[in-house]
C-alpha cells in the first residue's frame, strides 16, 4: 500500500470494540463477504463509474537464479518476449514437496492486468488484490513505474493481508491503462493470485475492509482476548496452585496465540527470522493438539494410557528435527510444514473418536462441547490445508483463527462454570458454616445461662457456708464460751461486756467482709479503721493511720476480706488488752511481688516464740493460718520499746511461694 493510503486506511491488525457475535455468525457472514468479493458488488452507494472486477490476465513465467529486487521499470525483454499467455484469475500454482529444494530454484511471474475498461473519472483510483501468496516478493507497476514492493520476509510477505493501493497519484490524474504484477517465487512452493478489483473509492474501499475486518482485525482481537483470560487464569493458579486445570487454560492460550501469529504478522517488522517464526507456528501447533487432548482428559477421566506419551514424544522429536540452527534441519520447513499437519491429522481423528465415546459414555455437556470442536476443527484444518497448498480458491479466509476462537468459546464456558460452581461450593459451606455457627452460638448462650445459674447458686452456697463457718469459729465460739461461763457464775460484768463486744466486732467484720471491695487493699483497711475508731475513743490510745497508695490484688474476694479483716482486727485487740501501749501505728508498703500491712504499737512487748510455743494460745497461730490460707505471710517482732507485726500479701496467686523460697 502506498504510504498516502496508509495514512487514509486503518492499519492492519488494529484494535477493535469487543466483539458480540457468536462463533456461528462470524463464519457465516465470513462466507457471505467472500461470496460478495468473487460474485459482483454488494448494496454500496451508487457512483457514476462502477468499479470493474478483473477476471483475466496475461501471464508470463521467467526461470530464474535466486531471488532478486524488484527493477524500478519492467524490462524490456520482458514486455515484448513471446509465451504471454492468458489465464483465469484467481490463479494458482500448486506446491511440489518432492524437490528440488533450495533457494536457487526461482521463477518470477509477470501478471498483465488490463485497465482500460476504467471510464474516466476525477476521484482517485484505487486497486484492491484481496490475496497473494508466493514465497518470494511482490512488485506493482503502472505505465511503467514502480508503485510498489513489499519489503522483508519471503515467507511472511503479508500473504494474508489485503492489499489496497492508489493506482494514480492525486485525484483528477488518469489512471494506468496497464498494471504489472511482478511475483518471485521457490520452484517447489507454488503461488496464487486472487481476481483483482478496480475502481474509485466508494467501490473498493468498503471491500478491503470488510476483508481486512473479518480475515486479520476480528480474529486477532479473539485470540488476543483468550491470551488475557489466559494470564487472569495463571493468576489464579497463583492462589490455588491445587487447581492445575487453571495453568493449563494459561499454557493453552498462550500456545494458540504463537499459532496464530502467522496469520497476523506482515513482512516489514518481524522481530524474528522467517525459520525461527516457523518453527514457533509448527512446533505451537503441535503442543496445543498435545495440550488440548490433556485438557480432554481431565473431562472425561478415560485417557488412553499410550496417547499422551507418544503425542509427546513425536513433538519433541518434530521439534529437535526442525530446529533453526541445527545439524538435523531438514532442508525447507517452510516447504514441509503441509507434511507436519499430515502427521498430526491421524492423532486429531484419534482424539475426536476417543472423546466422542467418552461423551456418549459420560453424558457430560463439557465432553460434547468439547469433542464436537474437535470433529469441526478436523473440517476447518483439512480446508485449511488446501487453501495453503493452492488446491481451493485462495480467495477463501482461512479458517482455524476462528477455530481457535471456537476453542476459546469453549474453554471460556468450562472454566466459567467451573468457576461459578467453585463460588457456588463456596458460597453453600459459608451458609453451613454460618448456620452452624449460629446453632453453636445459640447452643453456647444456653449453656453460659445455665452454667451462670449454677454459678449463681453455687456462690451464694459457698457464702452462706462461709458465713456459718465464720460465724461458728468466732461468734458462736465466742458466745459459747461465755454462756458456759456466766452459768458456773466465774465471769464478772466487765468479763461479760467484754466478750459481747467481741462478739459484735465479729459480726461487723463479717458484715463488711461482704461489702463489695473491687480488689483495693486501701478500702477494704478503711473499712476497718471506720469501726476501730468508736472502739478506741474511750481509751488512752492514739491510732496513727500512715497508709499510702498500693496496687489492686485481683484476687481480694469476700472470703480472703474476711482474713484480712480479723488479722489486723485480732492485732489491735491484743495490744489493746496486754500491752499497756499508748499509740498504735497502721501503715502500708510495696515490697518485691507483694505488699505489707504494718501495725506497730509503743507497748511492752512479749516474747515471740513462747507465745508460738506449744502452751501458748491461739491467738498467734490463728493469724498465721489466715495469712497462710491467702497466699500471704505474717511476721512479729517484738521487744521492750513495742510490737511490730508485718502483713505481707501477693499481688497475684502463686507469688507467696517464690517469696516463701526466695
Amino acid at each position: 500500500m502506498t504510504p498516502q493510503a496508509r495514512a487514509c486506511w486503518p492499519a492492519r491488525g488494529g484494535s477493535l470494540p469487543a466483539w458480540l457475535a457468536s462463533l456461528g455468525l462470524m463464519l457465516l457472514v465470513c462466507a457471505a463477504g467472500c461470496a460478495n468479493e468473487s460474485g459482483g458488488k454488494a448494496a454500496v452507494p451508487a457512483t457514476t463509474q462502477p468499479a470493474i472486477h478483473l477476471l483475466q490476465a496475461q501471464l508470463l513465467s521467467v526461470p530464474g537464479d535466486g531471488f532478486t529486487p524488484p527493477p524500478l521499470n519492467p524490462p524490456e525483454a520482458a514486455l515484448t518476449a513471446d509465451g504471454w499467455e492468458p489465464v483465469a484469475l484467481p490463479y494458482k500454482v500448486r506446491r511440489n514437496v518432492t524437490g528440488p529444494f533450495g533457494p536457487r530454484r526461482t521463477v518470477t511471474d509477470w501478471y498483465q492486468l488490463d485497465l482500460t475498461g476504467l471510464a474516466p473519472s476525477a476521484e482517485s483510483t484505487y486497486l484492491y488484490i484481496p490475496r497473494w501468496k508466493t514465497i518470494g516478493q511482490l512488485a506493482i507497476y503502472a505505465d511503467g513505474k514502480l508503485l510498489y514492493q513489499s519489503e522483508g520476509s519471503l515467507v511472511y510477505n503479508d500473504y494474508n493481508h489485503p492489499l489496497l493501493l492508489r493506482l494514480n497519484g492525486a485525484a483528477g490524474l488518469p489512471a494506468p491503462a496497464t498494471v504489472l504484477l511482478r511475483i518471485d517465487r521457490l520452484l517447489t512452493s507454488g503461488s496464487a493470485l486472487s481476481t483483482v478489483w478496480a475502481g474509485p473509492a466508494q467501490e473498493i474501499v468498503w471491500r478491503y475492509q470488510w476483508r481486512t475486518f473479518f480475515q486479520n482485525q476480528l480474529p486477532f482481537a479473539g485470540i488476543s482476548a483468550f491470551l488475557a483470560v489466559g494470564i487472569f487464569s495463571l493468576l489464579i493458579w497463583f492462589k490455588r496452585r491445587h487447581e492445575s486445570l487453571y495453568l493449563l487454560f494459561f499454557i493453552i492460550s498462550a500456545a494458540a496465540f504463537l499459532r496464530m501469529q502467522h496469520y497476523y504478522v506482515g513482512g516489514n517488522y518481524l522481530p524474528l527470522s522467517d525459520e525461527w517464526l516457523q518453527w514457533l507456528t509448527v512446533s505451537s501447533l503441535m503442543w496445543l493438539v498435545t495440550l488440548v487432548n490433556n485438557f480432554m482428559e481431565r473431562l472425561h477421566k478415560r485417557p488412553l494410557r499410550w496417547l499422551t506419551p507418544t503425542l509427546v514424544t513425536v513433538t519433541l522429536a518434530c521439534n529437535l528435527l526442525t530446529l533453526p540452527g541445527s545439524a538435523m534441519l531438514v532442508p525447507s520447513l517452510v516447504l514441509i510444514t503441509p507434511l507436519l499437519y499430515l502427521l498430526m491429522l491421524p492423532f486429531a481423528v484419534l482424539i475426536s473418536v476417543d472423546a466422542l465415546r467418552n461423551a456418549l459414555r459420560t453424558r457430560s455437556r463439557d465432553v460434547w462441547l468439547m469433542a464436537g470442536w474437535f470433529v469441526g476443527t478436523i473440517v476447518l484444518s483439512a480446508y485449511d490445508l488446501a487453501l495453503q497448498n493452492n488446491w481451493v480458491n485462495p480467495e477463501g479466509v482461512y479458517t482455524n483463527p476462528y477455530g481457535v476462537l471456537g476453542l476459546f468459546t469453549m474453554f471460556g464456558y468450562i472454566m466459567f462454570g467451573r468457576y461459578v460452581g467453585a463460588i457456588g461450593e463456596v458460597e453453600r459451606v459459608n451458609a453451613g458454616l454460618a448456620q452452624r455457627l449460629r446453632d453453636r452460638e445459640a447452643e453456647l448462650a444456653a449453656s453460659y445461662e445455665r452454667m451462670s445459674k449454677i454459678e449463681q447458686r453455687q456462690t451464694l452456697s459457698d457464702e452462706r457456708q462461709r458465713l456459718m463457718q465464720d460465724m461458728h469459729d468466732g461468734l458462736g465460739s465466742t458466745l459459747i464460751s461465755a454462756i458456759r461461763s456466766v452459768e458456773q457464775g466465774g465471769m464478772s460484768d466487765s468479763k461479760v461486756s467484754q466478750i459481747l463486744k467481741d462478739c459484735m466486732d465479729d459480726l461487723k467484720l463479717a458484715i463488711d467482709s461482704m461489702e463489695p471491695v473491687e480488689a483495693d487493699l486501701l478500702l477494704l483497711l478503711a473499712t476497718l479503721r471506720f469501726r476501730l475508731e468508736p472502739r478506741l475513743e474511750g481509751t488512752d490510745v492514739t491510732l496513727l493511720w500512715e497508709v499510702r497508695e498500693l496496687p489492686t490484688l485481683d484476687w481480694l474476694d469476700p472470703s480472703s476480706a474476711l482474713h484480712i479483716l480479723r488479722i489486723v482486727q485480732e492485732s489491735v485487740a491484743n495490744i489493746l488488752r496486754h500491752t499497756r501501749a499508748t499509740e498504735i501505728r497502721v501503715g502500708t508498703a510495696v515490697q518485691g511481688d507483694g505488699v505489707q500491712v504494718i501495725i506497730e504499737d509503743n507497748g511492752q512487748g512479749f516474747d515471740v516464740e513462747k507465745a508460738l510455743g506449744e502452751a501458748a494460745g491461739r491467738g498467734l497461730h490463728n493469724q498465721r493460718r489466715r495469712a497462710e490460707s491467702i497466699g500471704g505471710m505474717v511476721d512479729w517482732q517484738s521487744g521492750p520499746a513495742g510490737t511490730r507485726l508485718t502483713l505481707w500479701l501477693p499481688l497475684r496467686r502463686g507469688a507467696a511461694d517464690t517469696a516463701r523460697t526466695g
